[in-house]
């Protein structure tokens, strides 16, 4: 196995992890923001960062064609 083929599949492991840590992160919050009485706009403001940066995640993943080991879905949409 080349070097750069090693470099490729630990990135695309890091960012399916990425992936997936944003995944449970914009599931918890969504959890609680179900359970809010007073929703302010700093977790709105921070819901909005957090779904950007799992869209910039998702599709990079995507464009890099990233084969993920486990077996906890990564990507599901």
């Amino acid at each position: 196995m080349s070097r750069r083929h090693r470099i490729k599949e630990a990135e695309d492991q890091r960012l399916l992890t990425l992936v997936t840590k944003l995944q449970a992160q914009i599931s918890a919050n969504q959890a609680l923001d179900m359970n809010t009485f007073d929703f302010s706009t700093d977790n709105e403001i921070e819901e909005k960062i957090l779904r950007a940066k799992y869209v910039f995640a998702y599709h990079e993943a995507r464009r890099r064609q990233a084969r993920s080991t486990n077996i906890d879905g990564v990507i599901t949409e």
